[in-house]
């Protein structure tokens, strides 16, 4: 009877036990919800995960009803009956910037070991692999171990990362081996592809363990994060130069509970490199157990733009040296160079400049004096909190310095987009309908003076690349209103020789009699009265063609039923208007006017004997050049601006304006043209800085190299669209359309200039329906499948809905940055223009006429 009584009263004990079990800071896998568990308790009744959320950017957070858990050896869900110290709402934080709430689900069953949280609405995030009950009969690392430990002398470096899985020491993710235990004493051996290390640990107090790699070296450490103001990094300075070299950098890590079941298995680095004017964009695979490793071309010391699986990060890479990036959940660790820079880094990514959407939207009406203050207001206080957060941190004089080069750009760019801005606000104005869509605007003159922000330095300061907001500094000053010059004068015929020879073609004897002949028709006096013209009524021009395009081939027939051609297109529709009573504005009467006396009658008949005389030699002269053109203009536009840049800046030469020349030069390399020696010669004397002229040779070898291998390619035969890497994507996506030209569409349903194009393309596509042309559009997961299938019912063309891995084997292929992005195939299936420019039909139409004509 005692006996039984002592059976019955165990099993009471352990039922209450059980019923009663709390599992302490619960070990977990990847998590995409914001905010962390610290507490799981086992209910007779219910379960109840704890949550514990610090401020978030956006200042509130979601909870749903939706949310559940699931043992992972079954497939039902249950969600959640109850919901303590929040509410399910849009909630927002407190003072303290600190939440705590607890989720209260149905019982889980006593056997459960491990259970998943999730969300059952589209972005509410999940959090996999959580522990309850762990594996007795693996190698475990006792709890007390567990955990990212910092050093506790001030620097808080991260030296020892250790889960249940595995450990990161020294950059390397290790196997366990062996765990032996002596009181408060530990030796962890560790194993990788044959190699073994060995971890010794104590325990201390207030939960500080001292790691080391033998008894006498060990160190304390914290999973807490300490301040010490008297802490000093040993050769802590501040970068004095940069060093540029044709060079490649290491990014490796781990993603901490990386699951199988997750569908997205790539991440993509993406690199703004501001010789070439653009973003390289590189593929990371993540393999099954979470590890990457990848090895990119890098020039200099900068920072790059990381989108993982499972978030998007800045991180700091060098040339010839290796960052390691441990991805716990919303958290980055670093290990490898530049650990330290790259913590201190991620310590500082809420400081940041820019406008509020309530500041955006009073630019229209605010004048350059007002918006230069607001500016600088914006900047002090960015500042302001980055000296606040120093009082309590420590921060690298490295880390400082790059932080500080971000305002500094920040706040260059945001002067520097004034004009960009109110123009686009005029833009939207001007295509409302009605006023109530038209945004508060006045109009404002911005003179030289506005300007004066830009310090006379920043020509030559080649330390502003450690930040990668560089490029986007380049790119607004080229276009900046005081070195943009909005309209060059128009080549005549003897000017487009010029540049035809300088670039290292020889005319024919033809072409050089008609050249000089027209010299008679286009002197300086009639060239002088035409620039007048485009200065006073150039804007009128462009609108007036853009206008009554859809006129023009009527037009044509009309001059030639008519037989009366005049000395200038535009008169002739002003002439076939009429015919049709359709009026012209009185802006557009007074350019007619002037086009009526822009040329005496003796210039005017000059013009028609040349013209008769050489009529089919200077059709063919531009027929035949006409594929330089834009060449030749991108060279004069630099020269223009490069001419006003060395008046604003004192100098004749500098590193920015070498900066700007080579995106120039570079820009053949996009549609796989290249320098000859003679021409890269020419093209290498107008940059001075050494490194430049060398990064242009490089690239163009570069470009050759992957000449030839297109070559070697060829077709494809994939006879599937299952193919989902690489090459083989592409090519299964194509080969239906072998025969044809491919004009292919990277977009999105979210993307307006997306939309835009794909409008108005219509007619062109309507135009050459019956022709061997293929309009192709490639989107990817972030269109949702919904709003996609309606749009295309009014996109006609072949359509693609990649996943999010295919769309980055897509994107590292075509180093696509931005959408919309326009690729062409030819009837090969080869690509001879993967990165298009924006064009106008008329101009897509010839491109593609060509193409079907080889």
């Amino acid at each position: 009877m005692n006996k039984f009584l002592f059976i019955l009263f165990v099993g009471v004990v352990s039922s209450h036990l059980y019923a009663q079990k709390v599992i302490e800071n619960p070990e977990y896998g990847l998590a995409t919800y914001p905010g962390e568990i610290t507490k799981i308790e086992m209910l007779d009744t219910t379960t109840v995960l704890h949550f514990k959320l610090k401020k978030l950017p956006w200042g509130y957070f979601h909870l749903h009803e939706e949310s559940y858990i699931q043992d992972l050896s079954g497939d039902k869900k249950l969600f959640t009956i109850k919901l303590t110290g929040a509410e399910f709402k849009r909630n927002y934080f407190p003072k303290s910037g600190e939440v705590t709430y607890q989720l209260y689900f149905p019982p889980l069953s006593k056997t459960v070991k491990t259970i998943e949280f999730g969300v059952e609405k589209k972005g509410g995030g999940g959090i996999y692999d959580i522990i309850i009950q762990e594996d007795e009969n693996s190698v475990l690392l006792p709890k007390e171990l567990r955990g990212n430990w910092f050093l506790v002398d001030g620097s808080n470096r991260w030296d020892y990362g250790f889960n249940s899985k595995y450990a990161i020491v020294d950059g390397i993710v290790w196997n366990y081996k062996s765990v032996d235990q002596k009181g408060k004493k530990y030796t962890i051996t560790l194993e990788k592809g044959g190699e073994v290390k060995t971890i010794n640990a104590k325990l201390g107090k207030n939960g500080m363990v001292a790691f080391g790699g033998s008894p006498k070296s060990l160190q304390d450490y914290s999973l807490e994060k300490v301040f010490n103001p008297d802490f000093k990094l040993p050769n802590d300075v501040a970068f004095e130069n940069v060093e540029f070299e044709i060079s490649t950098a290491t990014y490796s890590g781990m993603i901490k509970g990386f699951s199988k079941r997750m569908k997205q298995k790539t991440g993509m680095i993406h690199v703004n490199n501001p010789f070439l004017g653009g973003q390289e964009s590189h593929l990371v695979k993540v393999s099954e157990d979470g590890s990457f490793k990848l090895e990119l071309p890098l020039t200099h010391p900068q920072t790059v733009y990381v989108k993982t699986p499972i978030g998007r990060y800045d991180v700091f890479l060098e040339p010839n040296k290796e960052a390691f990036h441990y991805i716990h959940n919303r958290d980055s660790y670093f290990m490898g160079d530049n650990a330290q820079i790259n913590a201190d880094l991620q310590k500082l990514k809420d400081i940041t400049l820019s406008l509020s959407k309530k500041q955006y939207k009073k630019i229209g009406e605010t004048s350059p004096k007002d918006y230069k203050k607001l500016c600088q207001e914006l900047k002090e206080e960015s500042l302001g909190k980055l000296r606040l957060f120093q009082k309590d941190n420590f921060i690298s004089k490295k880390a400082l310095q790059i932080k500080n080069t971000e305002i500094e750009l920040g706040f260059y760019d945001m002067l520097l987009s004034y004009d960009m801005y109110r123009r686009s606000m005029a833009s939207k104005n001007k295509r409302a309908k009605n006023e109530k869509d038209k945004v508060p605007y006045k109009e404002f003159e911005v003179d030289e003076d506005y300007y004066s922000f830009l310090p006379k330095s920043i020509a030559d300061n080649k330390l502003l690349t450690l930040s990668n907001s560089y490029y986007f500094f380049t790119n607004r000053l080229m276009y900046a209103e005081i070195f943009r010059e909005d309209r060059l004068s128009q080549l005549n015929r003897a000017e487009m020789a010029y540049w035809l020879q300088k670039k290292g073609i020889e005319l024919t004897t033809e072409e050089l009699n008609m050249v000089e002949s027209s010299k008679q028709i286009e002197t300086p006096e009639i060239r002088a009265k035409e620039e007048k013209f485009r200065k006073a009524h150039g804007d009128t021009e462009q609108a007036f063609y853009k206008k009554y395009r859809k006129h023009f081939k009527d037009v044509r027939k009309f001059i030639k039923e008519k037989d009366q051609y005049k000395h200038h297109f535009i008169l002739n529709v002003v002439d076939y208007l009429k015919t049709k009573n359709i009026e012209i504005t009185d802006e557009e009467a007074k350019m007619v006017e002037a086009l009526a006396v822009l040329k005496t009658p003796i210039e005017i008949e000059e013009e028609r004997v040349f013209k008769k005389q050489f009529e089919g030699a200077v059709k063919t002269f531009y027929d035949k050049y006409n594929k330089h053109s834009s060449e030749i203009f991108r060279v004069r536009l630099s020269e223009a601006r490069d001419k006003k840049m060395r008046a604003f800046f004192g100098k004749q030469n500098s590193f920015l304006q070498d900066v700007m020349k080579i995106q120039t030069l570079s820009k053949k390399f996009e549609d796989y043209k290249v320098y000859n020696n003679e021409t890269l010669v020419k093209a290498q004397e107008k940059i001075h800085t050494p490194f430049l002229k060398e990064y242009l040779a490089f690239c163009n070898e570069q470009t050759k190299e992957k000449m030839e291998l297109n070559k070697t390619k060829g077709g494809y035969t994939v006879h599937s669209v299952e193919k989902s890497e690489g090459d083989e994507l592409f090519a299964s996506m194509l080969e239906k359309f072998k025969g044809k030209v491919v004009y292919v569409d990277f977009w999105a349903t979210w993307c307006a200039p997306c939309k835009s194009g794909i409008k108005r393309i219509a007619p062109l596509k309507a135009e050459m329906a019956d022709e061997d042309v293929v309009f192709l559009y490639i989107t990817n997961q972030t269109s949702p499948e919904g709003t996609w299938k309606n749009a295309i019912a009014n996109i006609k063309g072949e359509h693609y809905r990649v996943s999010e891995d295919e769309w980055n084997y897509l994107a590292e292929k075509f180093n696509i940055s931005g959408i919309p992005h326009y690729t062409l195939v030819n009837k090969e299936g080869n690509i001879v223009k993967p990165k298009m420019p924006h064009m106008d039909n008329t101009s897509l139409k010839r491109i593609f006429k060509a193409e079907m004509a080889k």
